[in-house]
């Protein structure tokens, strides 16, 4: 089966990445470099002085032959010419020492200027090269008797430069690498630039930004995808144009028929049934003057009207909110949160905070926001069981806010959507369909430390 990509990949920073990378790179050669300049001090000077250490022996042995007469059993340093062992001196870092017959000390020399190091890494090349790296051997006269003694070691100071040059080499090549990587950076950078104007438009465009296109590029490669995807984005700005506009009209019909049936209920039923009104009471005082079994009759007549009346305003108050057109959008919602905290009698806190130029917006964008509110007031009761309620509506030069939120348990019940559309009410789905209609955006988000916030913002110059 195809590999399939993993969506979770945490996205990569090409640029950074790089510059990571070739660190790591230099660093690793320079650790990897400075381990085995280590291992190659110890190695080599421990072989060193294991391989020339008996033709060190030997060479002094004869010049001790060559300055002492043969039954002469002392040694004497001042007497011995070692400037022969120069040549070696200069090739091998080391130092000699030579006691006598009963362990005396006769002499010391390092064939190289001696170093004295500090104590720290005196003790560090000697735990680098070993304490045990040395050489001895004795020193004899023919035929067959032992002068002395040579002990060789190397010379630390010699050795710690030797070995500081090569560390700084390793650094100087660390050094190099990086400074390549600088220069193969620059135009990598220069071929990225590119991306950040992308990612710029792309967050314009996430945002809502439909007006945002990519530039023109040098990069004919970077061109080509800036070109298709301001093709797309125009494509995309037209159809959701159109749908915009489709689905405004389709909104604006549809409280157009509201606003008819309402009125056409208004004038016609409740015509009828203040007449039965009327009637109803005309009947009761009949009752009253003399026919008194009538007035049972009469009485359940008015009862049915006046809960047809109560129950056709409440028909007309769905269909088209009551006073938003003669009393504003301001004081429609004033009423709606007073008749609400009437309702509420204290157990339910009910606050509107609005800014003063509200009743200036186009009637589609009042009946949206006061459906809104409505239907969110109505959910954080019902279904989240809320004490508080705040409505908050501003007004800028760009946008239009509504936040409603609640202290309640939080979410909108699955059951609210589904039976405001069988019964024709608002509903979230006609929330969402409102807001998108009017180019707007509705989320619904957790409220700290509980409860529910509505949020909608649409664009303030939004006409109908």
């Amino acid at each position: 089966m195809p590999a399939q990509l993993d969506l979770h990949q945490r996205p990569l920073d090409l640029k950074r990445h790089l510059i990571v990378r070739v660190f790591l790179f230099a660093l690793g050669v320079l650790i990897l470099g400075t381990a085995v300049a280590l291992i190659e001090t110890r190695y080599r000077v421990r072989s060193d002085i294991q391989r020339t250490g008996q033709t060190i022996r030997q060479l002094i042995t004869d010049e001790v032959q060559r300055n002492s007469g043969p039954y002469n059993r002392t040694l004497d340093y001042i007497s011995l010419d070692l400037d022969t062992l120069q040549p070696i001196g200069n090739l091998l870092h080391f130092c000699l020492r030579l006691t006598d017959l009963y362990s005396r000390d006769i002499g010391e020399r390092c064939f190289e200027q001696p170093i004295t190091l500090p104590a720290p890494l005196d003790a560090i090349m000697r735990h680098v090269i070993g304490a045990d790296a040395m050489f001895q051997g004795t020193i004899g006269q023919y035929p067959g008797i032992n002068v002395g003694q040579v002990t060789i070691t190397p010379n630390y100071g010699s050795e710690l430069i030797t070995l500081g040059k090569n560390l700084i080499n390793l650094l100087a090549v660390s050094l190099t690498i990086l400074f390549m990587s600088f220069l193969i950076y620059r135009p990598v950078r220069n071929a990225l630039a590119p991306s950040e104007a992308m990612l710029h438009t792309l967050k314009r465009m996430e945002n809502g930004d439909l007006q945002a296109r990519m530039p023109t590029f040098a990069l004919i490669e970077l061109d080509r995808i800036g070109q298709g995807f301001n093709h797309l984005a125009e494509r995309l700005q037209e159809t959701i144009g159109n749908q915009q506009r489709l689905a405004r009209r389709l909104l604006n019909a549809r409280e157009e028929e509201r606003l008819h049936l309402s009125r056409e209920l208004h004038d016609e039923f409740g015509q009828y049934l203040t007449s039965l009104n009327a009637e109803a009471s005309f009947a009761m005082e009949l009752a009253d003057e003399g026919v008194p079994a009538l007035r049972p009759c009469a009485e359940s007549i008015g009862r049915t009207v006046s809960h047809m009346m109560e129950v056709l305003q409440q028909i007309l108050h769905r269909l088209r909110p009551l006073g938003l057109e003669e009393f504003g959008l301001r004081a429609s919602l004033q009423q709606l949160i007073d008749e609400w905290n009437r309702r509420a009698k204290g157990a339910i806190r009910f606050q509107l905070l609005f800014d003063a130029a509200l009743d200036g917006l186009p009637d589609n964008v009042a009946v949206t926001l006061y459906r809104i509110v409505q239907e969110s007031v109505t959910n954080a009761v019902r279904h989240g069981q809320a004490s508080e309620v705040d409505v908050c509506l501003t007004v800028d030069a760009e946008t239009l806010r509504l936040q409603i939120s609640d202290n309640g348990r939080g979410g909108v019940a699955p059951e609210v959507s589904s039976e405001s559309r069988k019964s024709g009410g608002f509903g979230l789905l006609g929330m969402e369909e409102r807001v998108l209609a009017l180019g707007g955006r509705l989320r619904i988000l957790p409220r700290e430390p509980q409860g529910t916030v509505i949020d909608v913002v649409l664009p303030a110059g939004e006409q109908a």
